[in-house]
């Protein structure tokens, strides 16, 4: 009998410890962790983080092919990339960055992220407010003062309009000076918080 209450008393310490473990653990990674497949672990940030630049990347190609003159141009299309950009950036972009999680293995971002992190916000909020204002510009049809100024004509623009009626794809010298900004934000981003390669950790 008093073998039995041994056993009890050893399995309610065991448990008490295993709780103690994880709330230390919880304090000690706050709410993203330590779970790697948790709904908040470091491991579900990582894939939404990688899901959400995925998109980024492929709307970017697509925008850029458009405005370089690489695929014909369709200014609904090019204003609904700009769009998409801009809906994934910002806040909606750094808060799977949050400077409480940690990283997983598999990821490409560097650690520096966190020691740097309101300057990655910055960077974040700059996307969004850029890639906003080349939608706008995008969604305008150059005015007579535009067209003295100089506008972009990409080669395979149509003058004789698409299926949405719209006649060639004429773009302002805003349009273009905010796709370039989109460019090296994206691209001085990358090289300040991007490894070259995934990395173990």
């Amino acid at each position: 009998m008093k073998r039995f209450h041994k056993k009890i008393g050893a399995g309610l310490l065991g448990v008490g410890l295993c709780m103690a473990f994880l709330s230390a653990a919880h304090a000690w990674y706050g709410p993203y962790g330590p779970s790697y497949y948790g709904q908040y672990g470091p491991n579900a940030m990582k894939r939404d983080r990688q899901k959400l630049m995925r998109g980024h990347a492929q709307a970017m190609d697509d925008l850029a092919a458009i405005i370089e003159g690489r695929k014909r141009f369709d200014r609904l299309k090019a204003t609904k990339l700009a769009r998409e950009i801009e809906a994934g950036a910002g806040e909606n972009m750094w808060r799977l960055y949050a400077p409480d999680s940690v990283a997983a293995p598999g990821s490409r971002t560097a650690p520096p992220i966190w020691g740097n992190f309101e300057t990655f916000k910055a960077n974040a909020n700059a996307l969004k407010e850029t890639a906003g204002g080349l939608a706008d510009e995008l969604e305008k049809r150059p005015t007579d003062k535009d067209y003295q100024e100089g506008v972009w004509i990409p080669p395979y623009s149509s003058g004789f309009g698409n299926r949405w009626g719209q006649r060639g794809g004429d773009m302002t010298q805003a349009a273009i000076a905010e796709y370039i900004r989109l460019e090296r934000i994206c691209a001085v981003c990358h090289l300040d918080f991007r490894t070259s390669s995934y990395s173990r950790w």
